[in-house]
């Protein structure tokens, strides 16, 4: 579980209830069903309208990804690696063959297996990259999905709060009814802004993020391929591989 997205989401919505109490205020009043209604959905759909249909599935498909830990593990990935290298250096790509069938990574698996199969160099690589490439538009299209919904979430706030301002003002003969029909107006500009920038943005701007691992680690692996292919010293070729890790993961050489 990704603790950030949770504890972000429960903090902010913490942080302003107790702003709102100390102001003499209660939050509960803040959350309007009729604002929810008009900008939610609203807001979702018109967001559809610009987005290619694959990453709309994919959006909603994947926004899981957002509550959970990253499945990327770069460290166990390059000692898996590593293992493989050193088993080509010693028997012959051949070698791989059996153990390329029992791997858990398609990107990995069909790599080596073109590599066992004879293909040149240029050609798994090539091939690679185009996968490379798709897995990065596709989890940036699925990403803009939701930020674009939460850049059309306070413009949908505030049509609600137009909506309501336009049936509040025909109620001038009952001052009590106008002012809370006012009040109401305005949560829908509450709504919408707390949408856009503590639910709906963030789920796209998060999901970009953890798709730079996914593609980290297809780019690890490519190198790896490539590293295997021509018979690189395992040694060296897990020192590139490990310049891969970012400043704050430590760097464990499996040769020391």
């Amino acid at each position: 579980m990704d603790l950030t997205t949770i504890l972000g989401i429960l903090g902010a919505m913490a942080s302003i209830s107790i702003g709102d109490l100390m102001e003499g205020g209660n939050p509960v009043h803040v959350v309007h069903i009729t604002s929810l209604i008009i900008i939610i959905p609203t807001t979702l759909l018109a967001s559809m309208v610009s987005t290619d249909p694959e990453y709309i599935k994919g959006a909603w498909k994947n926004v899981g990804m957002n509550f959970k830990k990253s499945p990327v593990n770069l460290e166990e990935r390059i000692k898996e690696i590593i293992e493989l290298a050193l088993m080509a250096r010693r028997d012959g790509l051949l070698s791989l063959e059996k153990r390329v069938a029992e791997l858990d990574n398609e990107f990995l698996k069909q790599g080596l297996s073109m590599a066992v199969d004879g293909n040149e160099i240029d050609t798994i690589s090539e091939t690679l990259e185009a996968v490379i490439e798709e897995t990065e538009h596709y989890y940036h299209g699925c990403a803009h999905y939701w930020i674009l919904a939460g850049e059309t979430s306070p413009v949908m706030g505030l049509v609600g709060a137009v909506l309501g301002l336009i049936l509040a003002l025909q109620k001038l003969d009952n001052p009590a009814e106008m002012a809370e029909g006012i009040a109401g107006a305005f949560t829908a500009t509450v709504t919408g802004i707390f949408g856009a920038y503590v639910l709906i943005g963030p789920m796209g701007n998060k999901m970009k993020a953890k798709s730079h691992h996914i593609v980290k680690e297809q780019k690890v692996m490519l190198e790896g391929i490539i590293g295997i292919v021509h018979g690189d010293n395992p040694r060296t070729l897990e020192a590139k591989l490990l310049n891969f890790l970012s400043p704050a993961e430590e760097k464990h050489s499996q040769f020391n």
